[in-house]
């Protein structure tokens, strides 16, 4: 699945991706390919994504958003790490 981390400066990465694990208002989810559509919130945490190449990456989140829909995952975040 296609992941794009981005902030309202820049476009943090766009890489493929097995795994994108995010806090939520609700707890933290997991997000895999061919996830069913989403939409949330982001809670201030860690963000943790297994990059098909370059392995994992982990961003620091003051909030936000995450979008799956058609196997892309957008996180839209409110700053930058």
């Amino acid at each position: 699945m296609l992941v794009k981390v981005i902030t309202p400066e820049k476009e943090l990465c766009k890489e493929k991706a097995k795994s994108v694990s995010v806090p939520t208002l609700a707890g933290r989810i997991t997000v895999l390919p061919n996830h069913t559509e989403l939409l949330s919130v982001i809670d201030k945490g860690e963000i943790k994504i297994d990059f098909e190449e370059s392995g994992v990456k982990k961003f620091k989140s003051e909030g936000g958003v995450i979008e799956v829909y058609r196997n892309e995952v957008s996180v839209l975040l409110k700053k930058g790490d």
